[in-house]
């Protein structure tokens, strides 16, 4: 890994209707920026994979990863270990 990278994953949860429904963020942060994936899933099918977040600021993509804990946790999901 090099100096000042941050790899960091977070798994929220929540049940719905449908079944289970979780969502996986894996972050890559260090001093040349981020990139953030997102990958949704249903009942254990995948219905959304993206990276809604990549750039050269890597505070950019810290706000990034704050707002959408804050959204995710407003909708009733909870943060899982993994």
């Amino acid at each position: 890994m090099m100096p000042g990278m941050s790899l960091t994953t977070t798994v929220y949860r929540r049940e719905s209707p449908t079944g289970p429904e979780t969502i996986t963020v894996l972050a890559s942060l260090d001093d040349e920026g981020a990139e953030i994936r997102v990958i949704h899933e249903r009942d254990g099918q995948v219905v959304e994979d993206t990276i809604p977040h990549y750039g050269p600021d890597p505070a950019t993509g810290r706000r990034w990863l704050d707002d959408h804990r804050a959204a995710c946790l407003a909708d009733g999901y909870q943060v899982v270990d993994h």
